[in-house]
C-alpha cells in the first residue's frame, strides 16, 4: 500500500507539473479575466497533457531520453508562448459575473451548493471507482497501455509494432498520442505503474467539468444551470466507469466538448476562439481515428452555417488535425483499419446494424433519451446549442453506420463499442442542452 501510494504521489506530481505548464501557455488561447477562468483551467490541463506526451516523440527525434530536463524546455516554450501570444482581453466579457446575477436568496444558496456537492461525490466516486485497482480494460491492456508500456520499455518506438502481423491485436492503425502520454508519465515518475496513472482519468474528468460549467455561465446560463449539467455529467457513468479508464474514450470526450465550444465561439467571434478550436483539434486527432472525422464535421459546419467567418474558422477547424495525421503517417506509414472494410458494407447489413442499435439501450436507455429529447424541446431556441447538437449528431450517424462496415459483423461491433463511443458525446450534449436553458 505505501509503495502504491509513493507512486500515486509521483504521479501526482506529473500532472500538478502538466497543469502548470499548461497554465504557462493558456494565456496563448484562453483571453484573462474571471469570465474564463473555470475554462482555463480545463484548457491548463488539456495543454499539459498533450506536452506530456508531446515530450516523448520529440525526445526520441532529437536523441535524448524522455525526462524533467525535455518537458522543463517544453514548459519554458510553452511559457514563452503565453506570453507573447497571449490573448487580449475583450470588452465585451464580464469581469464580473457574479454582479450579472440576480439577488439570491438563502434557498437559491443552498441549491447552488448542493449541486456543487452532487459533482464533487460524482468526482471522488469515479477516482476510486477508477484507483481501485490496476486499469485492466481489453483495451488498455491490449492497445494503449501495451503501446505505451512498449514505448517506456523499449525507449523508443520499435516498428514491430506496426509491422509484427501478430501485433494485430494492438490496432497499429490507432494514433499515438494516449500511448506518448503514457510513456510520458512513465518517464517522468521513473517507473511503469499502471495502476497509479489511473489518476490521469478523474483529472481529465474534473477538466470537462470545469470546461462545462465555465463555458455555460460564459453564454449566458445561470450558476444553478451551469453547476446542474455539471453534477450530471460528473454522475454519468456509462463514461465514467471502471472499465473506460485507461480506453481513450474519457480524453476523447473532453477534447471533443474543448474542440466543439471553441467551434462555438469562433463563429461567434469570441477572442482566442481560433486558436482554441486548432489546438483542440490537434488534441482529438491526436487520441482517437475520428478526431479527425470530428474535425471534417466541425470544418464543414463552419462552412454551412459560419457566415463571413465560415473560412476562418473552417481552416482552424481541420488543417491541425490533419498534420497530426500526416506525423503518423511519416512514422508509421498507412496502415489499413483493421475492423472495416468498404466491400463489406450492403443495406442489408446496414439495417441489421440499426435494428441491434435499437436493441440495445432497452427500456431505461429508451426512457433516458426521451427524458434527453424532452429537455432539448423545452429548452429555448440557441444557435450556439444547435451547433453543438448538429456535431454530436454528425458523430453519432457515424458511429451508427461504422458497424455496417465491421469486418467482424454489425452485431459484434454495435455491442462492443457503440455504447462507450457514444458516452463520450455526453459532455458536447450536456453543453448543447445546458445552453438552451440560459438566461435572457
Amino acid at each position: 500500500m505505501t509503495a502504491f501510494l509513493v507512486s500515486l504521489a509521483r504521479v501526482g506530481a506529473v500532472a500538478a507539473a502538466a497543469v502548470l505548464a499548461g497554465a504557462l501557455a493558456a494565456p496563448a488561447v484562453c483571453p484573462p479575466g474571471r469570465a474564463f477562468r473555470a475554462e482555463r483551467l480545463a484548457w491548463s490541463w488539456a495543454i499539459g497533457a498533450g506536452l506530456a506526451a508531446a515530450l516523448v516523440p520529440l525526445a526520441f527525434v532529437t536523441g535524448y531520453v524522455p525526462g524533467w530536463g525535455g518537458f522543463a524546455a517544453l514548459a519554458a516554450v510553452a511559457a514563452a508562448l503565453g506570453r507573447l501570444a497571449r490573448v487580449p482581453a475583450s470588452p465585451a466579457l464580464p469581469e464580473a459575473t457574479a454582479a450579472a446575477e440576480p439577488i439570491e436568496s438563502d434557498d437559491d444558496r443552498w441549491v447552488r451548493r448542493a449541486l456543487r456537492a452532487v459533482a464533487v461525490l460524482g468526482v471522488l466516486v469515479y477516482a476510486l471507482v477508477a484507483l481501485t485497482e490496476p486499469m485492466w480494460s481489453n483495451d488498455f491492456v491490449a492497445i494503449w497501455g501495451f503501446k505505451g508500456k512498449t514505448i517506456h520499455g523499449a525507449v523508443g518506438v520499435p516498428p514491430r509494432l506496426f509491422e509484427d502481423p501478430s501485433l494485430g491485436f494492438s490496432h497499429p492503425e490507432y494514433p499515438l498520442g494516449l500511448p506518448f502520454l503514457y510513456a510520458g508519465v512513465a518517464f517522468l515518475t521513473g517507473r511503469w505503474d499502471d495502476h497509479a496513472m489511473a489518476l490521469l482519468f478523474p483529472l481529465f474528468q474534473v477538466a470537462a467539468l470545469l470546461a462545462l460549467s465555465g463555458w455555460l455561465r460564459r453564454r449566458g446560463a445561470s450558476a444553478a444551470t451551469a453547476l446542474l449539467a455539471a453534477a450530471i455529467l460528473a454522475g454519468f457513468e456509462p463514461l465514467y466507469s471502471a472499465y473506460l479508464t485507461g480506453m481513450a474514450d474519457v480524453p476523447l470526450s473532453l477534447g471533443l466538448l474543448l474542440f466543439g465550444t471553441a467551434l462555438v465561439d469562433a463563429l461567434d467571434g469570441e477572442p482566442g476562439a481560433l486558436r482554441r478550436l486548432a489546438t483542440a483539434s490537434a488534441l482529438i486527432a491526436a487520441t482517437k481515428n475520428e478526431g479527425l472525422f470530428f474535425a471534417a464535421a466541425g470544418c464543414a459546419l463552419a462552412l454551412a452555417v459560419g457566415g463571413a467567418r465560415r473560412w476562418k474558422v473552417a481552416l482552424a477547424a481541420l488543417p491541425t488535425a490533419l498534420a497530426v495525421h500526416a506525423l503518423h503517417l511519416a512514422w508509421r506509414g498507412s496502415l489499413p483499419l483493421r475492423d472495416f472494410s468498404l466491400a463489406a458494407f450492403s443495406p442489408a447489413r446496414l439495417a441489421t446494424a440499426l435494428g441491434a442499435a435499437a436493441r440495445l439501450p432497452g427500456a431505461y436507455g429508451w426512457a433516458a433519451l426521451a427524458l434527453l429529447a424532452t429537455l432539448v424541446l423545452l429548452g429555448r431556441p440557441a444557435a450556439e446549442g444547435d451547433r453543438l447538437l448538429a456535431l454530436a449528431a454528425c458523430g453519432f450517424a457515424a458511429y451508427l453506420l461504422l458497424p455496417a462496415f465491421a469486418v467482424r459483423g454489425p452485431e459484434w461491433l454495435v455491442a462492443t463499442a457503440l455504447p462507450r463511443t457514444t458516452a463520450g458525446l455526453a459532455p458536447l450534449v450536456a453543453a448543447a442542452v445546458g445552453s438552451r436553458f440560459r438566461r435572457d
